[in-house]
């Protein structure tokens, strides 16, 4: 594991996991402070992680931080719950449309877990709203969007037939953007749960009830490398909420496609936090099955830099994504690699000629790393 996740900062932000901390997070607190605190490092990877809003709530009354980083800790959790407010009056009107249009939709993660779970829907960091509609709303949900200010990315406006197609086959949402206050930032559009990756083929007809839903999160987090802990510190407040049957989760995982990820979670909830993981779920866990994911894991969440911020990062991504696939050769995830938008946004080509984007990728790819540097 690496040095940074058992350094005094990483201590100190790993014991605010929980909005009631418990006896293990109060001692790690303390251990924390028994050594020395760098305030820098330790707001920097407040941020790096999103977790400046349970880390307020945890440490506001907290003598020994300084009040220049309580400060900061309080701006941006009241920035926050600005934001999660915006979230929460939009989620309204969209649900109001798709009982208006009788469309089946709901949302994901965001202020819906926060008022489930966190008590009030800004101590959880909110970064964009994320729904799941069904397929043929999506058009129609599209448009709504973009008169609400919205635009696609990538604009699915200057898209011509095969472009959109091979979006819908290889992708699984579509992101909007708005920079109009008041609005929330991004808004997340799934027409399918997950990636290309496989794995929870949950295809919902309602929201997911408590099971469904905490598998959805461990299967979201596993696929991003649980690179932030804002994901991972979703789970103990849920596990300190809902009393689960573990055998009926570990069952249900099976069903869905995705007990590697369940228990590649338990792992990380266990290295990370401490959680002891369930009996009924340990029994039948070899945790030498993921020694390699995990020590990705581990890389990931103690790195200081941004998601795949160079080459060496996305390629060492690339191969946690493989070990994660269901399928020797997975083509949507292939395919994503071989043409993107910023292809087609340098070399518009009318759509029966969309198959040259293909060989042409190479050539597009250096003709804009080219121009780029320059």
């Amino acid at each position: 594991m690496s040095t940074a996740i058992v350094s005094s900062e990483f201590k100190l932000m790993l014991s605010c996991c929980r909005i009631i901390p418990g006896n293990k997070e109060l001692k790690q607190r303390e251990d924390a402070f028994a050594e020395t605190i760098d305030e820098d490092y330790f707001w920097a990877l407040v941020l790096r992680h999103r977790i400046y809003p349970i880390v307020w709530f945890n440490l506001q009354h907290e003598a020994r931080l300084s009040m220049g980083l309580k400060e900061k800790l309080k701006q941006f959790s009241e920035k926050n719950q600005r934001h999660a407010l915006q979230s929460l009056l939009m989620q309204c009107r969209m649900q109001k449309v798709f009982d208006e249009q009788r469309f089946r939709g709901f949302f994901l993660k965001g202020v819906t877990l926060s008022e489930l779970y966190y008590e009030d829907p800004g101590i959880r960091h909110v970064m964009d709203l994320d729904c799941w509609v069904e397929e043929d709303a999506i058009g129609y949900m599209t448009e709504w969007l973009y008169h609400e200010g919205y635009v696609s990315l990538p604009d699915v406006q200057t898209l011509n037939a095969k472009q959109l197609d091979f979006i819908k086959k290889t992708d699984h949402d579509l992101q909007f953007i708005a920079e109009k206050p008041g609005l929330p930032r991004i808004i997340e559009l799934h027409w399918k749960l997950r990636g290309p990756l496989g794995g929870f083929n949950l295809n919902p007809d309602s929201p997911m009830n408590e099971v469904d839903n905490f598998l959805y999160l461990c299967a979201h987090g596993t696929e991003h490398g649980w690179f932030r802990l804002k994901w991972l510190f979703d789970l103990p407040q849920i596990m300190d909420r809902v009393t689960f049957d573990w055998a009926q989760v570990r069952d249900q995982a099976i069903m869905l496609d995705c007990l590697d990820h369940l228990e590649l979670t338990m792992l990380l909830l266990k290295s990370m936090l401490n959680e002891p993981i369930p009996e009924v779920i340990n029994v039948h866990l070899y945790a030498s099955k993921y020694t390699t994911q995990l020590k990705y894991i581990h890389a990931a969440i103690a790195s200081s830099s941004v998601f795949n911020d160079n080459n060496v990062n996305r390629l060492a991504y690339l191969r946690y994504m493989r070990s994660l696939s269901r399928k020797k050769i997975n083509w949507g995830l292939i395919l994503k690699y071989l043409t993107n938008p910023k292809d087609w946004e340098l070399l518009p080509l009318p759509s029966g000629l969309f198959f040259l984007y293909f060989p042409l990728r190479p050539f597009l790819f250096l003709w804009r790393r080219f121009f780029e540097n320059r």
